[in-house]
């Protein structure tokens, strides 16, 4: 009989620990299908900050911020637009018929250097037989490599870029035109464009009045081998007596804001005697 009574005992023993057994196992959560990731997909840094391993740094995704130059960006995103319009300053103003506000080109995405600025000093010359008075950054450096050609340039070197101020007063036949700058400007673009970039991009043609003259400009931009940027800009005018005065500016991509400012600082005080 106290065998009969033990044995019914272990067995109630056994049947309440097995109930208990299964209520435990049912209290694990199932998993949740919000924390499983498609392994195929690509997330982003605020995504994958929730599943980043505290050993994961930036040291080891392949990026070096001890070598990172932010001047390197300087001109991403930058472009010309067909048809677009161009302020004194080289900056896009509109594009295409209807006016939409642009931002101005080459603004650097990085902390913006400070602009350039220069004191001026008078310069004359004779160019082509031609007396020519105007004011240019004092410290600058004249050439005459012809008799109607001065080269003035800065005698600072930004990002391995020295500007320069091309300045030329050549003949033209009687039957030179007007119509014919716009050709003379295409043709000067072309000559600078063809060597030594591996981009070269170049603005449709303006108006643009030099020495009280009709003329046209345009404005360009090009990259080195070397990734160097350089701009630019390139105005002719048709003077009297069968000539042209050609001007054509030279210099560092991320300062060109300034040295169109010399440009407009010449256009503003040169004068034929």
């Amino acid at each position: 009989m106290k065998k009969a009574i033990l044995l019914l005992a272990m067995l109630l023993c056994v049947l309440l620990l097995a109930g208990c057994a299964a209520q435990d196992n049912n209290q694990f959560p199932e998993a949740d299908t919000a924390m499983q990731r498609d392994p195929m997909s690509v997330y982003s840094q605020s995504e994958d900050d929730e599943y980043a391993d505290d050993s994961d740094s930036s040291e080891d995704d392949g990026f070096n911020w001890d070598e990172y130059d932010p001047e390197s960006e300087e001109d991403s995103g930058e472009s010309f637009t067909e048809g677009a319009v161009y302020n004194e300053l080289g900056q896009n103003v509109y594009a295409g018929a209807t006016p939409i506000p642009l931002d101005p080109i080459d603004m650097p995405t990085a902390t913006p250097r400070p602009n350039l600025t220069f004191a001026y000093g008078p310069v004359e010359l004779t160019l082509n037989n031609q007396k020519l008075s105007f004011e240019a950054p004092a410290g600058w450096q004249a050439a005459t490599p012809s008799t109607d050609t001065v080269v003035i340039t800065d005698p600072n070197t930004y990002d391995g870029v020295q500007a320069t101020m091309t300045i030329s007063i050549t003949s033209v036949t009687s039957g030179y035109k007007l119509a014919d700058v716009k050709n003379t400007v295409r043709d000067k673009l072309k000559e600078i464009g063809q060597y030594n970039y591996t981009e070269w991009h170049a603005t449709d043609l303006s108006a643009r009045t030099l020495l009280k003259k009709d003329g046209f400009y345009a404005n360009y931009r090009g990259v080195y081998y070397d990734g160097t940027v350089v701009r630019g800009r390139v105005m002719v005018a048709l003077l009297d007596s069968n000539r042209i005065i050609t001007l054509h500016m030279n210099c560092p991509g991320w300062y060109n804001e300034s040295y169109m400012n010399v440009v407009a600082h010449f256009r503003d005080t040169a004068k034929l005697q």
